[in-house]
């Protein structure tokens, strides 16, 4: 179907939009390409400590040791510790440049006051498991230093691995602390804690291993907020179950998340960081009674599976970047949010405020199958909100008060698909100045809950095809099917509904009476 122009002006309205369309695409292209590798870039910025990599230990011969009472090391060395120890604790004094490797074979130590394992002075501490061992402090310590507060507890760099089995509990506050770096190479480990799980000053660097934490406030974490590269929690692999009061995984600075699977049930968010979090793979399986996962500056997604069954918020940054994976969010406010919003996580941060436009406040999707369930605003940003690739549906809100879309800066989409469904009263196009088409259908009545909505064109290829799960009167969609001229037909629950055909790059069906394109502010040259 070809398209006439009866006016010459059109050609130059037509032109301008084409070049801006150009120009955004270019410029977000470049930024794609910037942020495609920031989540290297942060890792290369973080300062990862694998000191217990360079030593030798075959140097040491193994002391063995039966344990029957407190034992105290105080010379370097590998300990080989088997036996039970009633109420005492194994205790290392090696010095601030002392390591000490201890070879944890079914080993049994109950301390009723202090920790089972206390490293006081030391360099580097390696916890090597061997069989079932059973680790377990006291509600109560008595001479010990404030700080000292683990049932594994070590002023030295601290790295568990093996392949044994560690059952911990923690009866006073925490389960496994590392006032430096702590690091787990692999094996099984069981912690139950009355306060935080496992908790490293400088960072938590898991490489592997499987880990069942029941906290009383966070799973992970790491706290140093002062030394650069420091006060980070990284994640190559591994099996995490955890069952946490507060937050599951926390970190002050960065969070870099490889992969590994993960069931994380939190009362607060599920995986925070203060700073900046980046996944690039793992499979998560996530209910939180605040976010599921909360970046106070950036989040960027390059892979993986994300999966909040149930959220306040699903995924909230400052700048919350898509560039792969396979997300899945359920919530009962916002969907995914870029500035914050009422709940209490979004407190007195960069970006804070439930209305205010901020131009800093930015969503791209890049690419990526992203699917939205939101009782609140599905997509929200209070600034930008950009489409660039992947596919995207959101089932909205049923009450006018929110939007399946929500930008307060604008909306830009130049590629991908986008199928956006929920109550008219606040809804958003996909934007004019985008470089795709797309359609902005105002219903005469409200559809149920279990419609199915159908979009062809006009030789009868699918354009569009979901069942929505909840009642809505609104649909914003934008595909690259779309084609200036060209005549489509919708068709709710198999009956034709309407046939519209593409008129400018937003088309807009039906009647839309006080509702309008949101993007009245000029286009930025950068996202």
């Amino acid at each position: 179907m070809g398209w006439r122009f009866e006016l010459d002006g059109k050609w130059l309205l037509i032109g301008v939009v084409i070049l801006a369309s150009v120009l955004t695409t270019v410029m977000l292209n470049l930024n794609h390409n910037n942020n495609s590798s920031s989540v290297v870039q942060v890792a290369e910025g973080v300062n990862v400590d694998n000191g217990d990599l360079e030593i030798n230990w075959d140097r040491y011969t193994p002391v063995e040791v039966a344990l029957n009472e407190t034992y105290t090391i105080t010379q370097s060395g590998v300990y080989h510790l088997t036996g039970t120890i009633d109420d005492g604790s194994v205790v290392v004094k090696v010095g601030a440049e002392g390591e000490a490797k201890l070879i944890l074979d079914s080993v049994s130590i109950h301390n009723s006051t202090g920790p089972a394992i206390a490293c006081l002075s030391g360099d580097d501490l390696v916890i090597e498991l061997v069989g079932d061992n059973v680790l377990e402090d006291g509600a109560s310590y008595s001479g010990y230093d404030e700080d000292v507060t683990g049932a594994i507890y070590s002023k030295a760099d601290l790295t568990l691995q093996g392949e044994g089995k560690l059952d911990l509990t923690a009866n006073y506050q925490d389960g496994v602390v590392g006032k430096d770096d702590t690091k787990f190479n692999s094996g099984t480990y069981k912690i139950v804690a009355v306060d935080d799980g496992v908790r490293g000053k400088d960072s938590v660097y898991i490489v592997k291993g499987d880990f069942t934490i029941k906290a009383g406030a966070d799973g992970i974490k790491s706290t140093n907020e002062t030394d650069v590269g420091k006060g980070f929690v990284m994640i190559e692999d591994g099996n995490f179950n955890v069952v946490a009061a507060a937050k599951g995984l926390k970190a002050v600075n960065e969070m870099l998340i490889y992969g590994g699977n993960y069931v994380i049930k939190t009362t607060d968010d599920a995986v925070h960081s203060d700073n900046y979090i980046g996944i690039t793979g793992g499979k998560f399986n996530i209910n939180s009674g605040d976010d599921g996962v909360h970046a106070n500056r950036s989040l960027m997604i390059d892979g993986g599976e994300i999966t909040v069954a149930k959220a306040y918020e699903g995924l909230e940054a400052q700048a919350v970047t898509i560039n792969g994976g396979k997300i899945s969010l359920t919530t009962s406010d916002d969907g995914i949010n870029a500035g914050g919003g009422a709940d209490s996580s979004a407190n007195n941060r960069v970006g804070a405020g439930m209305f205010d436009a901020d131009e800093n406040c930015v969503i791209m999707i890049n690419d990526g199958e992203v699917y939205v369930n939101a009782s609140g605003d599905g997509i929200d940003s209070n600034g930008w909100l950009y489409f660039n690739g992947g596919n995207v549906i959101v089932d909205g809100p049923t009450n006018n008060g929110n939007g399946a879309l929500d930008a307060g800066m604008g909306i830009v989409m130049n590629g991908g698909k986008v199928l956006a469904v929920g109550a008219s009263g606040m809804a958003e196009t996909l934007g004019s100045a985008s470089g795709i088409y797309n359609v902005s259908i105002y219903l005469a009545t409200a559809q149920a809950a279990g419609t199915k909505i159908i979009i062809i064109d006009d030789e009868g290829e699918m354009v569009v095809e979901h069942t929505v799960k909840k009642t809505f009167s609104h649909i914003a969609v934008g595909a690259p099917e779309f084609k200036l001229g060209e005549t489509y037909t919708i068709y709710l629950n198999g009956e034709k509904y309407e046939e519209f055909t593409i008129s400018g790059i937003t088309t807009t069906v039906g009647d839309g009476n006080m509702n309008q394109d949101n993007f009245t502010k000029p286009l930025p040259m950068r996202p």
